[in-house]
């Protein structure tokens, strides 16, 4: 692989150019199939060997061995075979479309401007950041889940086999059942002899909606709901000034950075948004007044944006809102967290309640009886 002169680097006009050229291939061809704790293993690995003088066309047989993803595995090989025929590390990683666009695009300011080691490195920050910001959102959710999962399932067992059970005891004491067992055990008739039925509806009703959410309308409706929620939104801030802070800080403009940091959002609303900030910025007018049209925006992102552009510094006063919207999210992933825990106890907790009284008064009612 041959970079340009390392005295290039500083020369951020041509890249910008190049870039914008490239930029439309590689969102077309790229997908983000890859967890991003292996890419973050994998750049933190690649910014070692890079930085050590390896060439890029070393580096690949150097890491398969190591490479723990399963995916990777598979799709490095192809990826060195690609680099030994001449092509470049950044067009053999979009071929391949498991890597993310956001990885690509920088990997190729990284090749046009000789900070590969650099970049690299930027990377593996940003995908640890984004892998502890996934393990932290499943473990909040584990527990809940797990409660659950445990309570449905004691449900089910007590409706689908023990109140059966009483059914036929009281049918031959001739003792009237209380009507709340007697609803119950209407429900665990029907289940019993509709379970087929049941689960080929059930069935048909996830593939229906998981066609609906592949469709545009329905992946338009899922990310306008999320919208609504504040975790969503504060999650969309954070990686927002995440990816402007990694793309400014090896010289993009603004502008140049847009299309990029729209595909790492994760709502098709918010990247169309952001497509339209890069039409705005391209016209001229100021980053911080493109945002302000945007409700979900945080209006502290706004104010350090406009310092920031007033003062020649935004890369800086991203950084800093990059940590203040960190912990704010972790904040918030924590509340939440500790509100969800007792309301689901507390609703299962109840419909438990009621079976277990289900299964009681006819106890007592027929000791009443006798």
């Amino acid at each position: 692989m041959i970079y340009p002169p390392a005295s290039h680097a500083k020369n951020v006009k041509p890249v910008v150019s190049m870039w914008h050229r490239d930029i439309g291939d590689l969102l077309s061809r790229t997908g983000a199939s890859v967890r991003p704790h292996d890419l973050a293993v994998f750049c933190r690995e690649l910014s070692f060997l890079l930085g050590a003088g390896v060439p890029v066309k070393d580096v690949i047989p150097t890491l398969l061995p190591q490479t723990e993803g399963r995916l990777m595995k598979q799709t490095l090989p192809d990826i060195h075979n690609k680099i030994l025929q001449g092509e470049a590390f950044a067009s053999a990683l979009a071929a391949s479309k498991v890597f993310p666009v956001f990885m690509c695009g920088f990997i190729t300011i990284g090749e046009m401007t000789a900070q590969l080691p650099r970049v690299c490195e930027q990377l593996a920050d940003f995908y640890e950041r984004q892998a502890k910001t996934r393990d932290e959102l499943a473990a909040a959710l584990l527990y809940p889940t797990a409660v659950t999962l445990m309570m449905l399932g004691v449900i089910i067992m007590a409706v689908t086999v023990v109140l059966p059970g009483y059914s036929q005891v009281f049918d031959h004491s001739g003792v009237a059942l209380p009507a709340l067992t007697r609803g119950l055990l209407g429900i665990s008739a029907f289940m019993t002899r509709h379970a087929w039925w049941l689960a080929f509806g059930l069935g048909a009703v996830i593939l229906g909606v998981i066609a609906l959410l592949r469709s545009g309308k329905g992946r338009n409706a899922v990310a306008a709901a999320q919208l609504r929620f504040t975790l969503f939104r504060q999650g969309i801030n954070l990686r927002l000034v995440q990816s402007l802070n990694l793309m400014l800080g090896t010289g993009q403009s603004v502008s140049g950075a847009m299309p990029v940091c729209a595909e790492v959002m994760g709502n098709t609303l918010v990247k169309r948004d952001l497509l339209n900030v890069h039409g705005a910025l391209a016209a001229g007018r100021p980053f911080w007044a493109t945002l302000t049209d945007l409700p979900y925006i945080d209006p502290l992102l706004v104010g350090l944006a406009r310092v920031g552009e007033e003062t020649g510094s935004l890369s800086q006063t991203m950084a800093q809102c990059q940590i203040h919207f960190t912990q704010t999210y972790q904040r918030t992933l924590r509340r939440l967290n500790k509100l969800v825990e007792p309301i689901i106890t507390l609703t299962l907790g109840f419909i438990l309640a009621l079976v277990m009284l289900a299964i009681v008064l006819p106890t007592f009612e027929l000791a009443t009886a006798v």
